[in-house]
């Protein structure tokens, strides 16, 4: 399979000429070496120095003069992968980052620092990296991605004009019928097997099956082994499997621990794991009073459809939820691109009325609903109404996210728009 272009190439190499350290966070195999490895650098056009602390000497070698080795390399760029391997590399790279700021601007190194376990690098950042880093997360392949388009370009008209123009429904009305029947099976395929690179160079369905199947059982053996705070993997394994069964839905934790025959405490503790390590996100409600928004219970996803399925072992069945977490997924992908990055909940009234998705902006509001069908009609968009009626100052558009093939005002300002093509598809 050829390079797949990142949409965060241009805002990595741009975070890390601003901070000099770029921390590069995501699950394994999304493609983070690649990334450090060959397209930064050559994006940089500087030579590089590439130490993985996967290797136990490389951990034993700088356990015993971290600061002597980084002292010592030469080139300009130092990436140092899986570093939450080897914690006490933190204090020694605290020193070098500080003595830099007191050089000249020139002989300053640039560092790329990758993880693959929140849990423990973002502890380490905070104690000794604080305001010394950039952050950035590569997230499995976005379907614009894959398509090999502008990366989302239509989602980030619509939230910088806070509307839909008459350009972007004319762009849509000549788009022969070729690229939208390319646009639809590629994405019929990406909400069937997801994003990881590695299952997009394997063709087969087998061998697609077999590697997230293995990427399953790596998980367990390594991430959570890493993080050694599971006593009985069996039981977190089970709790794995209800959570995900609940993707999309408002969360229980008490619900979840009484299936499981687990403490709640352990059960928060589990699902903290897994959002630590990139297999589920919550996403909370969005309220007026801010002082209530975390008193309410969030929304859980896994975002990436085909890794769940196999979680679930239902890999040929599509749902509702799973659709809904593909939208949810590629928000996600989408507003970390953005020059100040929205943020994103869900929204639900004392009177039940929700709404699946609230991307929330300084002064902007904008409502998004999941439809995991190929028609919408008027009645759709009812809550979407109510929303913009009730926040006429902040929302201008409400936007159903739908499986189809028409672009449609069902309602005064709210939009029917096909998922390939608000996410990049043509």
């Amino acid at each position: 399979m050829e390079y797949i272009k990142r949409n965060i190439n241009d805002i990595a190499l741009s975070k890390l000429k601003q901070e000099y350290v770029l921390v590069l966070t995501g699950a394994r195999q999304t493609g983070k070496t690649t990334f450090s490895e060959y397209i930064l650098p050559e994006r940089l056009n500087l030579p590089f120095t590439y130490i993985s602390f996967d290797d136990p000497d490389e951990r034993l070698r700088f356990q015993s003069s971290a600061i002597g080795i980084l002292e010592a390399i030469q080139t300009p760029l130092i990436i140092l992968d899986e570093v939450q391997k080897i914690p006490s590399i933190f204090d020694p790279l605290k020193y070098i980052i500080d003595k830099q700021k007191r050089r000249n601007r020139k002989e300053k190194k640039y560092f790329l620092l990758t993880g693959s376990s929140q849990l423990l690098l973002m502890r380490n950042i905070r104690e000794s990296l604080a305001g010394r880093v950039a952050l950035l997360n590569l997230y499995p392949f976005s379907f614009s991605e894959l398509s090999g388009t502008d990366g989302f370009s239509l989602l980030s008209k619509i939230w910088k004009d806070r509307m839909l123009t008459k350009k972007d429904i004319e762009r849509f009305n000549a788009l022969s019928s070729e690229k939208v029947r390319t646009a639809v099976q590629l994405r019929n395929e990406h909400q069937q097997w997801g994003g990881y690179p590695p299952v997009w160079q394997r063709k087969e369905k087998s061998d697609r099956l077999n590697w997230l199947k293995d990427y399953k059982k790596t998980y367990i053996e390594r991430d959570i082994s890493d993080v050694g705070q599971v006593a009985n993997i069996e039981t977190f394994v089970l709790t794995q499997k209800l959570l995900c069964a609940r993707n999309a839905q408002i969360l229980s934790v008490s619900e979840v621990a009484r299936d499981v025959t687990l403490t709640v405490n352990t059960v928060k503790r589990y699902i903290h794991l897994l959002a630590m390590t990139f297999q589920c996100n919550l996403l909370q409600p969005y309220y007026e009073n801010v002082g209530k928004r975390f008193i309410k219970s969030p929304k859980i996803y896994f975002p990436d459809v085909g890794l769940n399925k196999v979680i679930l072992g239902e890999l040929s069945v599509h749902s509702g939820a799973s659709y809904e977490s593909w939208i949810f997924s590629e928000i996600v992908k989408w507003k970390q691109l953005q020059p100040i990055e929205p943020d994103l909940y869900f929204y639900r009234t004392s009177g039940g009325m929700e709404i699946d998705f609230l991307v929330a902006g300084e002064r902007t509001l904008l409502p998004v609903e999941a439809k995991s069908s190929d028609k919408v009609s008027s009645t759709d968009g009812r809550n979407l109404e109510s929303f913009l009626n009730g926040h006429k100052r902040s929302s201008q558009i409400g936007l159903i996210v739908y499986r189809g093939k028409e672009l449609i005002e069902i309602r005064k300002n709210i939009w029917a728009v096909p998922d390939w093509f608000l996410f990049g598809g043509v």
